[in-house]
């Protein structure tokens, strides 16, 4: 599936047709040749006892005559098939057949390479960084197992008709050791310089890769050195680059150390993209013709005047715009505005508003030059501009963790925006959201439960009977009893034991996007304290202090409830706060 489709070439090895791996494999109905590429070929095929569809790869008989290659075959495919998630391809069944391949059976995939899409042109960013983060979801998984791919490309990933990512080809894959490589295999253009130098290698490997995978799917061709712009090829942010800078460092201690942590950049960035564009900006937008700002004049007179106050809060280090000192601004009728624009058909520069007067006593009356032309639009009947010592400043005394977290909405809109983008990508992480693996264990659970009523006495039964209605109804399961039927302590053993094994799986999976969460707001924080904005980075550190505390889903609901010490530390999730039923 994840090799190259059938092209004119020949194939590098002695590919048997489908007859021939019919006669060595019984067990499946081969129906074509799918693909092949340098280390195998893959067949679509069906597996006859459970009569579903399934992806069948061997490999050159040559690898098989290597015993150590064999055995470590063996052990990585052992290991691939614990990979059980939604985002990587299943793998069923593994072994060598009589003729000396090496052969996997895995999930077949209907659908079409990445390598496939993205040679059709480069893909929305939308679309791109959907599936990028389904790929962070399926390496993070993987490293969460301690397995390592070493071979991230678009050729080795599944896109579903419904767009869903399946990583597949894991044959390269290996445990994270840390231990230098030996054979650098790989595709050049995707493998980190650590892999082609033999150095140490980890999970940032992948990384690397992904973020090349990235690239390619935003501009729709690799990278080549030096890179060039993502904004060459599409209209982009500068920090997709700077996104991908990282992502793709030469030197791993300067990437992300986490591909979670690389997953939540990539959702924070595609969530500002469609942020609406700032006041300034409407503002730089409305002077470059007269035209726009007209409606703006009738219509919008007061917020106007919010703006010219804005923009004079905005433009307070630098050098204040100024009125002539003894000016009537009030008295000025609306057409003044209008006729000073007529007469001045060479300014190449709107009419902007003026900022209130800091202090007009300290400076003598200048003319305007005419690339600077001023003009206050104030409709006729309204009162004198008040200078800006006289509007009361909010606060007005600096707000503790406690009143920024409970007004964030209102006073920090960006932070609010962040908690709630945070609040979707935990929802959308299936490695936290346990509920549904929780049940099916239930749910297996229940049947064992009812195979032990044949062997209890009958003084026993009400002790699995009542266990039975506790799961089915999802109430509280009873403490232990002195009297339970040794198959009902073992079978509660072994609930609890894997009931356990999810949770920690989930409290790990939680803990660490926690973390990369909270490291984006002291970013933020660190960002706006080096603007000079002291206030603003306290409200972030607030925020980021209370995201740590937090053990279920983030939320502005939350954050206030933690803040507020109504819920202690606040709100646990589903499965924490209850036993699993």
């Amino acid at each position: 599936m994840s090799e190259e489709p059938l092209a004119q070439h020949l194939p590098p090895f002695d590919v048997p047709d489908v007859e021939e791996m019919a006669a060595l494999l019984p067990q499946y109905a081969f129906e074509k040749l799918a693909a092949f590429g340098g280390m195998g070929a893959v067949y679509r095929g069906r597996q006859v006892s459970l009569d579903r569809p399934v992806a069948i790869k061997i490999l050159p008989p040559e690898f098989g005559m290597q015993e150590d290659f064999a055995d470590r075959f063996k052990s990585e495919a052992r290991a691939m098939a614990k990979l059980n998630h939604t985002h990587i391809v299943g793998v069923y069944d593994f072994g060598i057949t009589t003729e000396g391949h090496l052969y996997l059976v895995m999930e077949w995939v209907e659908g079409q390479t990445l390598h496939t899409l993205i040679q059709k042109g480069s893909l929305p960013v939308r679309k791109a960084a959907n599936l990028a983060m389904q790929l962070c979801e399926a390496l993070a998984f993987a490293h969460h197992h301690k397995i390592l791919h070493r071979d991230i490309k678009p050729g080795n990933i599944m896109i579903s008709e419904d767009d869903q990512v399946k990583v597949a080809d894991f044959g390269l894959a290996r445990p994270i050791t840390g231990e230098a490589e030996e054979n650098p295999f790989g595709t050049p253009d995707y493998a980190a310089p650590e892999i082609l130098g033999k150095g140490a290698v980890d999970q940032r490997a992948d990384i690397f890769a992904a973020g090349v995978v990235l690239y390619e799917m935003l501009t729709g061709r690799v990278p080549q050195q030096p890179r060039r712009s993502v904004q060459e090829f599409a209209p982009l942010s500068s920090r997709w680059d700077e996104l991908i800078d990282k992502a793709t460092h030469a030197d791993p201690t300067q990437r992300f150390q986490d591909v979670a942590e690389f997953r939540a950049r990539i959702a924070q960035l595609i969530n500002q993209a469609s942020e609406a564009v700032s006041v300034v900006e409407v503002v730089e937008d409305g002077a470059k013709g007269k035209t726009l700002l007209k409606p703006l004049h009738l219509v919008l007179i007061g917020a106007v005047i919010v703006i010219g106050i804005i923009l004079g809060v905005m433009f307070k280090g630098g050098p204040a715009v100024e009125t002539p000192q003894k000016r009537d601004v009030a008295a000025e009728p609306e057409k003044k505005s209008e006729k000073v624009t007529e007469k001045e058909p060479g300014v190449k520069k709107a009419p902007v508003v003026v900022a209130p007067v800091i202090e007009p006593e300290k400076k003598a009356q200048e003319p305007a030059a005419p690339a600077q032309s001023m003009i206050a639009v104030v409709p006729a009947p309204a009162p004198p501009v008040v200078v800006p010592q006289n509007v009361p400043v909010k606060p007005a005394v600096p707000e503790t963790p406690k009143e920024a977290l409970q007004r964030l909405e209102e006073s920090d809109p960006e932070l609010a925006r962040m908690v709630a983008d945070f609040g979707a990508e935990w929802a959308a992480n299936e490695e936290v959201q346990i509920e549904t693996e929780m049940k099916g264990l239930a749910d297996k659970y229940i049947p064992a439960l009812q195979r032990s009523l044949s062997g209890v006495v009958l003084q026993q039964r009400d002790f699995v009977l009542s266990e039975i209605s506790h799961i089915a109804n999802r109430e509280p399961l009873s403490d232990p009893d002195l009297l339970w039927p040794a198959v009902l302590k073992t079978l509660r053993k072994a609930y609890e034991a894997q009931r356990g094994a999810i949770q920690s799986r989930a409290d790990d999976a939680a803990q660490k996007m926690r973390a990369a969460q909270c490291e984006l707001v002291l970013q933020k924080a660190r960002e706006r304290a080096a603007a000079g904005k002291a206030e603003a980075a306290k409200r972030a550190e607030a925020v980021a202090a209370q995201l740590a505390k937090l053990r279920g889903a983030p939320s502005l609901k939350a954050l206030k409830q933690n803040v507020a010490g109504a819920t202690g530390v606040g709100n646990p999730p589903a499965a924490v706060a209850e036993p699993v039923r």
